[in-house]
């Protein structure tokens, strides 16, 4: 049964840090500040995808303030694309402002009522909220979304639910009182949250969050925040894990298997491909079967035993494409993944699940495991491309690259042979010995094209076409992980395998290369 709620004692010391102060963070990433004191591989070996973490902090690490919400709001507005007004905690009712009010008075009138507020997507909205966003994408690989929760004193946003991405909770000023537990809800699919808590053995923690206060939550964690006499502005900062972890993979991978002439462009953003949607029937009947083998939520690469989550998330997410996968890589990822069918199998075979369609066709998830287990060879691949496509296509914000620092490095050496040489032919006046590193930008190459000589790189999002015969080139330039790349590393012109003469300007006029 349900356990009464209890306030945080020594037996949850594992989840609680004492953070030190902010000035000893150095050049820390917004990651590692957040995660202060533990380290980046303690978090995602511990923590990462198992359990929630609270996280301790003096004073806020956002530069996020009342005032600047305030001023934002008069800026911006209150329409609900805005600013998103919550039932009443009590009534249940939708706010009816008494009259009509300007943006602020509005979101006033509604605070001093009891009303609790939400921003959605503030990284769309806030110039603050889009740097964090980045920062976070650029420190954790995955996509980002960033909501702030404006909540009066005696009031909350939601009852106890779980969500179905990841989330850091970042307390900005004021005091939220957290219960959150320890058994995931798709442990129990198809099951109310309510009803996991009275019918389940579930223990809950109380927590509270005070400004500078940061708490990691994997998705399915079941929690509920509320305030006390004190008001609460914090950020709910997502991860969008949930589009990576082995469960996605499988419904792209059984898609892939029988509609082999599917592209990953056209999948990945097609509502096929929506991992965390329950309405969806076979994303029910993986959701379900997950229930039993719960490694299906987690990344590729968990059962790698010197792997940490945080390098097996990278190489899924940061490689090029499947030939800048480091040796045996893949080798020990399909091996995980025939393991995990095998058991998947037995699920299958000892429950009574309906088929489902796949395009047109009605299928048995015993038939589409046994062609994916199969079909692993050239399906897993796929996946995995599909996997670092959808990252990068997922986050609305990835700036368009520039060459400027390029240029800027060219002319420090030499103004004068540059005084009238259009842009279009920067590149030659390279030399064998110039020094080139790959700019920090997110770069997939993909290996499937409607002309078999020519493939897409794709940049930040922006494609370039590419020769067949330039890939060994591209993949030593911008490859980060293979024997065969630079890693990220400065390297000579010179140093570049094959013909690289029409590769190399196309690398640097998109940004994607930066001469030193």
């Amino acid at each position: 049964m349900y356990r009464h709620m209890m306030d945080v004692g020594p037996a949850w010391a594992t989840c609680l840090f004492v953070a030190a102060s902010s000035a000893s963070f150095g050049g820390a990433d917004i990651l590692e500040q957040w995660i202060h004191p533990l380290t980046r591989d303690a978090f995602f070996n511990e923590f990462f995808e198992k359990t929630w973490a609270h996280f301790p902090h003096p004073e806020s690490l956002v530069p996020i303030s009342l005032d600047h919400v305030a001023e934002w709001i008069r800026e911006q507005g209150s329409s609900n694309e805005v600013v998103e007004t919550l039932r009443h905690p009590v009534t249940q009712k939708s706010f009816r402002p008494s009259s009509k009010l300007d943006s602020l008075q509005h979101v006033s009138e509604a605070f001093l009522q009891g009303f609790s507020m939400v921003i959605n997507s503030l990284h769309k909205w806030s110039e603050p909220g889009a740097r964090l966003a980045k920062q976070l994408y650029a420190a954790g690989d995955f996509p980002v979304d960033v909501y702030m929760y404006l909540t009066p004193p005696h009031s909350y946003s939601y009852g106890v639910h779980s969500d179905v991405m990841d989330a850091f909770m970042v307390q900005l000023s004021g005091q939220k009182l957290w219960s959150v537990c320890d058994v995931p809800s798709w442990m129990f699919p198809g099951k109310p949250p309510q009803s996991i808590l009275d019918s389940s053995d579930v223990s809950c923690v109380n927590v509270t969050l005070q400004g500078g206060d940061v708490m990691y939550l994997p998705f399915g964690t079941l929690h509920q925040a509320s305030t006390g006499e004190d008001f609460s502005m914090h950020l709910t900062v997502n991860l969008e894990r949930q589009f990576y972890v082995w469960h996605a993979l499988l419904l792209a991978m059984i898609h892939k298997a029988f509609r082999p002439g599917l592209r990953i462009k056209k999948f990945a953003s097609s509502e096929d491909f929506l991992p965390d949607e329950l309405d969806i029937p076979l994303v029910r009947l993986l959701s379900n079967l997950a229930a039993s083998v719960p490694e299906l939520y987690r990344l590729p690469g968990f059962s790698f035993v010197n792997g940490s989550t945080d390098s097996t998330a990278r190489l899924l997410l940061q490689s090029l494409c499947n030939q800048d996968l480091p040796e045996r890589y893949l080798d020990q990822v399909i091996a995980e993944f025939q393991d995990l069918v095998v058991r998947l199998e037995s699920v299958a075979a000892a429950g009574n699940f309906d088929n489902v369609l796949i395009g047109s066709r009605s299928v048995a998830i015993m038939h589409a495991l046994d062609l994916i287990k199969r079909s692993t060879v050239p399906v897993l691949p796929w996946a995995l491309q599909l996997a670092r496509f959808h990252a990068m296509k997922h986050f609305s914000l990835l700036g368009k690259p520039h060459q400027l620092l390029s240029l800027s490095a060219a002319r420090s050496r030499d103004p004068g042979a540059l005084t009238k040489l259009p842009l279009s032919k920067f590149a030659s006046v390279l030399s064998s010995e110039d020094t080139l590193v790959r700019a920090p930008v997110r770069a997939v190459l993909l290996e499937e094209s409607e002309t078999p000589e020519v493939l897409k790189l794709v940049v930040n999002g922006a494609s370039l076409s590419i020769q067949k015969a330039e890939v060994p080139a591209a993949l030593f330039c911008l490859g980060r992980f293979a024997k065969t790349t630079s890693k990220g590393r400065p390297f000579k012109l010179s140093d570049v395998p094959g013909d690289s003469s029409k590769l190399i300007p196309k690398l640097l006029s998109s940004g994607a290369l930066q001469l030193l």
